[in-house]
């Protein structure tokens, strides 16, 4: 895509800096199409460190990328973080692209749902976004009145998730259980998250090829092994001998032929074959 005069001239340097003692802004990029990505630092990190993962991917996509880092155990509701939208819209700054995307995950999705308020119009991706509570007179809330100046909002809810937010009911939403947390990780190992960031700044994202793809998850030992581990109760061991004899066959991993072996075995389960 042509990147736009306006786009070409804005200063790097007045969208890049500290936001206070643990949050950090960072663009990249002359795009047309910006992408606003809410990520928080790993344990131990500053966030001035934090390089986005996204940066080369957003990149080769011809788009912009602004990146608001939290350091660890910290939301994104500081002071300075809404001061730094305030100016984004004083100075007009989401104007000058021809279409925005904020995305986050957890924490950064629940971000995702409160700063798109700056940019209307505006694309929003919030993967199992966290429930927050909301400070008196806010000016950046997820309420549906402020949701409703996205001309888009694509939400994946994981029903299992203790924290999830209840999605709005202009959101075209995506059930996605036992996803949560490491959210993003898991749709980057599947291969289906720039499947939805691409679906979301284009034409629009299809379920379908988003639940095609966390099929990966049935081939994930981490998957299975979470999936096990909530099988424990004794009324939930046909579940776990289906999840373990079913891995043991596609893949044909011992130790979960032996664990489909013994779970029958240990509580007599009936019509279940040998593997």
């Amino acid at each position: 895509m042509t990147v736009n005069q306006t786009i070409f001239d804005l200063d790097p340097d007045s969208l890049t800096g500290p936001l206070g003692a643990h949050h950090h802004a960072r663009f990249t990029g002359q795009g047309a199409e910006l992408l606003v990505h809410f990520a928080t630092t790993p344990k131990g990190m500053d966030a001035d460190q934090h390089h986005s993962p996204l940066e080369a991917q957003a990149r080769q996509r011809g788009w912009s990328l602004l990146t608001i880092v939290a350091q660890a155990g910290h939301d994104f509701r500081a002071d300075a973080v809404i001061g730094f939208f305030d100016r984004c819209v004083d100075g007009a700054i989401f104007d000058q692209f021809e279409q925005t995307l904020f995305y986050g995950d957890e924490d950064g999705g629940y971000a995702a749902l409160c700063y798109a308020l700056s940019a209307p119009g505006a694309r929003i991706v919030s993967v199992t976004p966290k429930a927050a509570a909301q400070p008196p007179q806010a000016r950046y809330l997820p309420e549906s009145k402020n949701l409703a100046v996205a001309s888009r909002l694509i939400w994946l809810h994981d029903p299992t998730s203790a924290d999830a937010m209840k999605p709005d009911e202009a959101a075209q939403v995506l059930t996605t259980r036992f996803l949560a947390p490491e959210a993003e990780a898991r749709l980057l190992r599947y291969g289906v998250f720039w499947t939805l960031l691409e679906g979301a700044m284009g034409g629009g994202v299809a379920p379908s090829a988003i639940y095609k793809g966390l099929r990966a998850r049935r081939d994930d030992q981490r998957y299975i092994r979470r999936l096990l581990a909530l099988c424990k109760p004794a009324d939930r061991q046909a579940r776990a001998a289906v999840i373990a004899g079913s891995y043991a066959a596609r893949s044909g991993h011992p130790r979960y032929r032996e664990t489909y072996r013994k779970l029958i075995e240990a509580h007599d389960l009936k019509g279940f074959m040998p593997i």
